[in-house]
């Protein structure tokens, strides 16, 4: 049974590198292969592996893993793409030979007893990785030679099938992206190199999946962010599509209304034509990019109901060799015409976040809670674009240390703090990390409103309301309070612009914030936000944050500022 559909006909590889529509493919393909594929393989060293469990940093030994996943998976491409050159078959197969030698396929940051020898976990690339040689070996059967093909089958077994059926994973529990990437990824491995397993895991495999539909609700938000749903939702995608066509129909996971309605997510974040609301760990810094055959699988599985993003927030990487492949298979000429409208309006109200776009400015807020997976202390805090870009900003996530999941550092740093976000700071207090607190929102009359005063703990805020009131130029945002005793009242505005304070009006690049002078005096701060980090997990290159307070006197209970475009 062809589980690969065009991915595994030679006809359709034939000459595709001579059409012009596929050109900006084939060109990301080339890119990556003279990024990650010229010289010799680097191995991966221990004293490297180690640095995650010592002193925390994951950057070393990732750097080298990942380049030498990247290039087998690019140069799978380029031996699809260019038959004729047995040097790209060669150098993929050494590739292959390195990674069959690998001490362990996870990643040292997910392996739970790292001091032991457990070279068999399962983790979010381990899984991917043997999707990876599985589809490899599949489409490329008769040219690579026997014994890769013996040992990809085998290592395929020892690192996932035996120990996938041996016992029951951590993150078939989690009900988030890593539910969802490696059951989905598993299941792929099986049915196209196993298949006579399958049935053994199906039932698992597909609880699994329902628990991470499950937790999307009907609005169809991943509070993970656009970056993690494109990489959950497309392993669920993945599986939930190979297994409809490995059973003939018999379990569909595809077409109901919740899928279709968590495959419209996307584009209901653009503040503009590149510009993606990015709250949590998505990215670092305000760019956001999902894989483009990701969103040509869900448009070809959904048609009009999907819109595509723009051509920048596309990404072709082969780094994510599934939908890379759908790149290709699934990519159609009329997708590049595709472009976002103009106006929108979107509230969704199950996970309370709010987006407006319009021809002057873009607008995001959220509600949520502090408890969700890849938390940000964020609740009630809001994006400002003019013209493509963040002006009052969200940072997104950090590069990923230990220090940075750990519980008891995790709220220490800017980006994951309230004090990095755009939320008020209540007698010198910034949001606690509440996960049962769900403050609630509403819209009504144009108006989005969060009641958030369950994101605080303190004890003598009794109140606390955030309206957003939008128009055609820009936003008023009213934060209504009642506070016992005395008290100060801060609004905090986060951007990469230096402002300009004048009297009762600042300017952050063509933002222009005003409020009553009479009640309240503004100021700022510079931090640095973290861009990159050394082998010791230290700050290596980083990029100014300005942090501007508007210090409201002698607080009573309600406190407007208006933000529009100059």
């Amino acid at each position: 049974m062809n589980l690969l559909g065009k991915a595994a006909n030679k006809e359709f590889w034939a000459g595709l590198k001579n059409k012009d529509e596929y050109k900006h493919i084939i060109d990301a393909v080339l890119v990556d292969y003279n990024k990650c594929c010229i010289g010799e393989i680097e191995t991966t060293k221990f004293s490297k592996f180690r640095l995650f469990k010592d002193k925390g940093d994951r950057t070393a030994y990732q750097e080298t893993f990942f380049k030498r996943q990247h290039r087998m998976y690019t140069m799978a491409f380029m031996t699809l793409l260019y038959p004729e050159n047995e040097g790209y078959l060669e150098l993929l197969q050494d590739t292959i030979w390195e990674i069959c030698d690998q001490y362990v396929w996870a990643l040292p940051a997910h392996i739970e007893n790292i001091d032991e020898n457990n070279n068999c976990e399962l983790d979010l690339d381990a899984t991917t990785m043997a999707m990876a040689l599985a589809i490899i070996k599949t489409v490329l059967e008769d040219r690579l030679h026997p014994l890769i093909k013996s040992r990809i089958d085998y290592e395929i077994d020892r690192r996932l099938v035996k120990p996938f059926f041996a016992k029951r994973w951590h993150w078939e529990y989690r009900a988030n992206n890593w539910t969802a990437v490696c059951s989905g990824a598993t299941g792929c491995t099986i049915m196209l190199n196993r298949p006579e397993l399958f049935e053994l895991a199906r039932d698992r495999l597909n609880e699994n999946m329902a628990d991470y539909i499950r937790s999307y609700k009907e609005d169809g938000v991943c509070v993970e962010g656009a970056g993690y749903w494109s990489y959950g939702f497309g392993y669920y995608m993945e599986y939930a599509k190979m297994q409809k066509k490995f059973t003939n129909g018999q379990y569909n996971l595809v077409d109901n209304d919740k899928i279709r309605n968590i495959s419209t997510f996307l584009q209901k974040l653009f503040l503009d034509k590149d510009v993606i609301v990015n709250y949590g760990d998505c990215g670092v810094g305000t760019d956001v990019s999902v894989p483009a055959g990701f969103m040509f699988g869900l448009k070809k599985s959904f048609g009009n109901d999907v819109q595509l993003p723009p051509k920048k927030a596309l990404a072709y990487e082969p780094h994510y060799f599934p939908f890379m492949l759908r790149a290709f298979t699934d990519f159609d000429i009329s997708f590049v015409s595709e472009d976002i409208s103009e106006n929108a309006t979107y509230y969704m109200g199950d996970c309370g976040w709010f987006v407006k776009r319009t021809k002057n400015y873009g607008l995001s807020a959220r509600g949520g809670c502090n408890g969700e997976s890849h938390n940000h202390n964020d609740v009630g805090t809001f994006i400002f674009s003019i013209d493509n870009k963040q002006v009052i900003i969200d940072m997104g996530g950090r590069p990923y240390t230990r220090q940075y999941f750990e519980g008891a550092t995790r709220y220490t740093f800017l980006e994951t703090s309230s004090r990095g976000h755009n939320v008020p700071i209540i007698n010198g207090q910034y949001q606690a990390n509440v996960p049962e607190a769900y403050p609630k929102t509403y819209y009504e009359n144009g108006i989005f409103k969060v009641d958030f005063k369950a994101a605080y703990d303190i004890n003598e805020l009794k109140e606390l309301t955030r309206e957003y009131a939008p128009d055609e130029n820009g936003v008023t945002i009213t934060d209504k309070f009642e506070i016992d005793g005395n008290a100060t009242f801060t609004e905090r505005l986060v951007s990469y612009i230096e402002p300009k304070i004048e009297g009762d009006t600042i300017k952050i690049g063509k933002a222009i914030i005003k409020f009553n002078g009479a009640l309240a005096k503004a100021s700022y701060s510079k931090d640095v936000h973290a861009t990159e980090l050394d082998q010791d997990g230290n700050m290596k290159k980083g990029v100014d944050i300005y942090l501007t307070d508007i210090n409201v006197n002698e607080p009573k209970n309600e406190f407007s500022f208006r933000v529009e475009v100059e």
